[in-house]
This record gives structure tokens, C-alpha cells and sequence, in this order.
């Protein structure tokens, strides 16, 4: 059962319906040594590719973003604006989605109340919708996020913690789709259901929150450091039978660079350890060995089922322990809400954006 805590929290990324927003670092730069204004409405844009396979996890483009403007604001952007017109408004007068003809120069889903959200934030914890290991990432908040995307609209780290541990993943897993061997997120589905540690959203645990951000920067040092994405990381992460040859041969390093990289993914197992321990002892289970080892996992391709994750008996007794908080709570904020109100006529759904205040404005 969805929990009314959990709401408005995870938000999937922009579905821009046309290639014409995007451009390449050398032509936005253009746009900008052009009229410095242009600045405004332009953007790193990042993918689920870049975020799980870049190193660095850099932007490799750029896009134009009217947000939620009316034509006649988004058309003092002179240069820009010519460019949606011609390589985006054809395209649209093509679909049939009407709200996407009438508003063609932004974008089909501009998910305003996504950057609303983190515009004032440093950062944002973000993961692939399709990944074969779920991870969270922490990312600038001026960013525009693809639709590959699903944003967690908070920079607080006890927060990141709870997402990024094996508990949430196991949870993720039993309640989410998979698309052969990758697990599709669905926020619906194993968020918005999700319990987190008792009166977490409203106060913030600091001793999480260093825990996590120290795992997080540890795992960044080392994707630099091997010059390998988030999937090539946790590939040698799961692997079994791990030394530094087989680190020097997927990240063609030298022997030396190897062997600090196969010590900095042995730390990686240790901190995720702490930090699954962490967020069990913060739901007061002090009594749940999580038995971490390699595991076969049932539910994955017989070809690629080892992890280093709970025992099987951990997964159950994690499962069992969070489905039964899930209906505790649901059944206490059910009760705590307010009596349901007469029913009212609704008033005509708006077309897309239509009548909502600008953003950035």
C-alpha cells in the first residue's frame, strides 16, 4: 500500500518528444557567445547511459528548456527558439498527442514540479529506471534528466543511505518489473510503498548521513580512479573470485593501479556492509543477521545470479519485516488523515501546463 509520507518525493526525469532540443557542448557554447541571455535555457542533459557508465558522469550534451513558458517568453530566446521551431515543431505536428502540437517548443513532459523541487538543493540522488544494480547517484541539480531517469528530491545523505542499501534493492526487486536481467525501478510500485526507519523524513539521522556520503564519495574516488561506470564498478563488485589480474583486465590499468583498485573494491563490500547494518539497526532489528556473502539469487538469469548480498533467509525475513511495517503504517496514516470530504465537481483537467505559473520566471 502506497504511504502519504513517502509522495511527491521520486519523480521521473523530462520526456522531451523531439531530438531538436539537444546540442552539442560546441553548439550550445555558440548559442551563448551569441547573447549571454541564452544561458538561461540551457542545460547539461543526462541519460541513464551516462549516469551508469560514464566515469565521471558527465553531461555529453546539452538541451534547450523553455520549462513551462508561453510561446511569447520563450521567443525572446531568439537563436534558440529558431532552432525548436525547425527541428522540433515539424516532428510534433506529426504525433497525435494534442497537448504536444499545441505546446511544441517545450518539452512533452517538462516535469516542473521535479526541478521545483530541487531548485534551491546542491544536489539530488538519482538512479538509472532500467539498471542491472541499483544505485543511487548524487547530481547537481542543473541538470535537465532524461526520462531514463527517477530523481530522489533531496540532498539530505541519511536519506541517500536508506535508497542505496539492500534493503531497499531487496523491496525494489519483489515489487518492481525486470527486463531480462535488469531490474526496472517503478517508484509506484517500491517507493511510494516503501517504509523507511520510523520518523526519518522528519528527522534527519547524522550519523546515516556520514556514513553514506563516505561510502558514495569512496565509490566515486574509485570509478576515477579505474576510469569504469557504475555497472563495470559493481561487476567486479560481484564477483566471486576477485584479484587485482582481473581488476587490471576489465579496466586496463597498470598492475600497480589494479592492485590500489582491487583494495578500494574490497572497501566498497565492507562500507556497503556498514551501511546495510546501519539502516537495520535504525529500524531497531538488531536481531537480523543479514549473513552477507555470495549469493545465488533465485530471480536472476541462471548465467549471472552470484551476488554479494544477504543470505537467503535475510532477504525473506527483510521482506516479511517490511511488508508487515508497510501495512502498520499505512494503517496508522490512514487513520490519522482527516475525515474524507463531501464530493465536489471537478473542475476540467488542464492541458498540458495550461494556466500554471511559469517557472523561473
Amino acid at each position: 500500500m502506497n504511504l502519504p509520507e513517502n509522495a511527491n518525493r521520486v519523480f521521473q526525469g523530462s520526456i522531451f518528444l523531439g531530438d531538436g532540443f539537444l546540442l552539442t557542448h560546441n553548439e550550445a557554447n555558440q548559442l551563448i557567445d551569441a547573447d549571454s541571455h541564452n544561458q538561461e535555457i540551457i542545460f547539461p542533459v543526462i541519460n541513464g547511459q551516462e549516469l551508469n557508465n560514464q566515469p565521471d558522469q558527465k553531461s555529453q550534451r546539452k538541451a534547450i528548456n523553455f520549462f513551462n513558458w508561453s510561446i511569447e517568453k520563450a521567443q525572446t530566446y531568439f537563436l534558440p527558439f529558431e532552432i525548436v521551431e525547425k527541428n522540433v515543431k515539424p516532428e510534433r505536428m506529426k504525433q497525435k498527442d494534442k497537448g504536444g502540437q499545441d505546446y511544441w517548443w517545450r518539452f512533452l513532459r517538462p516535469r516542473i514540479e521535479l526541478y521545483t523541487n530541487i531548485h534551491s538543493l546542491g544536489c539530488c540522488f538519482v538512479a538509472a529506471a532500467t539498471t542491472k544494480y541499483l544505485n543511487f547517484s548524487a547530481v547537481p541539480t542543473n541538470f535537465v534528466f532524461s526520462h531514463a531517469l527517477f530523481i530522489l528530491t533531496t540532498d539530505r545523505w541519511d536519506l541517500y543511505a536508506v535508497v542505496q542499501s539492500t534493503l531497499h534493492e531487496v523491496w525494489a526487486r519483489k515489487y518492481s518489473g525486470a527486463l531480462k536481467q535488469d531490474l526496472r525501478y517503478s517508484p509506484s510500485k517500491c517507493f511510494d510503498t516503501f517504509p523507511f526507519p520510523e520518523g526519518l523524513w522528519q528527522t534527519a539521522n547524522p550519523n546515516l548521513a556520514e556514513l553514506s556520503e563516505h561510502y558514495h564519495e569512496h565509490r566515486r574516488t574509485l570509478m576515477r580512479q579505474l576510469w569504469l561506470g557504475l555497472t563495470d564498478i559493481y561487476n567486479l563488485f560481484h564477483t566471486r573470485v576477485l584479484n587485482p589480474e582481473r581488476v587490471a583486465k576489465v579496466s586496463k590499468k597498470t598492475p600497480e593501479e589494479a592492485q590500489a583498485g582491487y583494495a578500494g573494491i574490497i572497501e566498497l563490500r565492507r562500507l556497503h556492509v556498514e551501511l546495510d547494518t546501519a539502516i537495520r539497526d535504525a529500524y531497531g532489528w538488531h536481531d537480523l543477521n543479514l549473513g552477507h556473502d555470495f549469493i545465488e539469487v533465485e530471480t536472476l538469469p541462471e548465467n549471472d545470479r552470484v551476488r554479494y548480498t544477504l543470505s537467503p533467509e535475510a532477504r525473506k525475513e527483510v521482506l516479511k519485516r517490511l511488508l508487515a511495517l508497510n501495512h502498520q503504517r499505512a494503517a496508522e496514516q490512514a487513520a490519522s488523515a482527516p475525515a474524507a470530504k463531501s464530493k465536489t465537481k471537478r473542475p476540467r483537467k488542464k492541458q498540458a501546463n495550461e494556466g500554471q505559473d511559469d517557472l523561473f520566471a
